[in-house]
């Protein structure tokens, strides 16, 4: 069987378990710097992680990848959820059914490319399925690509406007003056977070969030959210943590992070997820 297929199988499996399971809790994790570290060549979870989701699910915890990645280039090595929050929130799927799904207005998406067209800034429109890049040879994408192990074949040029529903953006600026004119012009309209050591920042709906995700979810399972704990690093990882009883802060994480966090784990080489849940007595 081809992993494409493994990965269809599985899923149907996790669909089918999830129609007759009622979760104990849940527990929502980020992706990069917290159970991966693309920049370090850590692409997949360590060993000692792995293992751990999978005592969670052993002991029916709803356990799910909350990532500002969109689903297209989520790594094979992060493909053991039983639920996913992408986008920064825009987005949530569980064992192939989509429960929440926000797409940016199409005359806002107009306006907003216009603007860093002229800009001449680079940008990523993301969709589940697949990624629309402004300039696919532009030095800070090519680097991001590398650096996070990005599938080149998820990211297409970038046709035209009509019909795309588009979850969020990612934008690559070349001088500190765009990025900080583009959060002048747009801060109010839209949520703008830097994505750190990157000349990057991803773009989303105002109140849309990993947050609203996690809600989403939790609702959706009827799991209360004092039984729900979220770990993190980001500043985009920050209403997430707020959202659910419990949250955990990586080993190295942004300052804001800490203001949500009831404690701090170790770094993703560490194994700080399966130090934090032994912590929490949940494995």
């Amino acid at each position: 069987m081809g992993v494409k297929n493994r990965h269809s199988a599985d899923r149907e499996r996790r669909m089918m378990k999830q129609m007759t399971q009622t979760y104990q809790g849940a527990v929502f994790f980020d992706a990069d710097g917290t159970l991966i570290d693309g920049p370090a060549g850590v692409f997949s979870p360590t060993p000692k992680t792995c293992a751990a989701i999978l005592r969670l699910q052993a002991q029916n915890i709803l356990t799910v990848l909350a990532t500002g990645r969109s689903e297209c280039y989520i790594l094979p090595g992060l493909q053991r959820f039983d639920c996913y929050i992408t986008a920064n929130g825009a987005h949530a799927e569980c064992g192939g059914a989509v429960i929440h799904d926000r797409a940016i207005a199409p005359d806002a998406l107009r306006d907003l490319t216009a603007y860093l067209d002229g800009a001449k800034i680079n940008y990523v429109l993301e969709t589940p399925a697949l990624c629309y890049c402004k300039d696919l040879k532009e030095r800070y994408f090519q680097g991001m690509m590398q650096k996070y192990g990005f599938p080149e074949e998820n990211f297409l040029p970038l046709p035209s406007l009509d019909g795309l529903k588009i979850n969020k953006l990612m934008v690559m600026y070349d001088a500190m003056d765009k990025r900080d004119r583009f959060l002048y012009d747009f801060g109010g309209l839209y949520d703008i977070t830097d994505q750190p050591g990157n000349q990057a920042c991803d773009v989303g709906q105002k109140g849309v969030s990993k947050g609203l995700g996690v809600e989403k979810v939790l609702a959706y399972f009827h799991i209360p959210r004092e039984k729900a704990y979220a770990f993190g690093d980001a500043d985009n990882d920050y209403d997430m943590l707020a959202a659910v009883g419990t949250g955990v802060a990586m080993g190295r994480h942004t300052k804001r992070l800490e203001e949500a966090a009831a404690f701090v784990t170790g770094t993703v080489q560490e194994d700080g997820v399966d130090t934090a849940l032994r912590k929490l007595h949940l494995i």
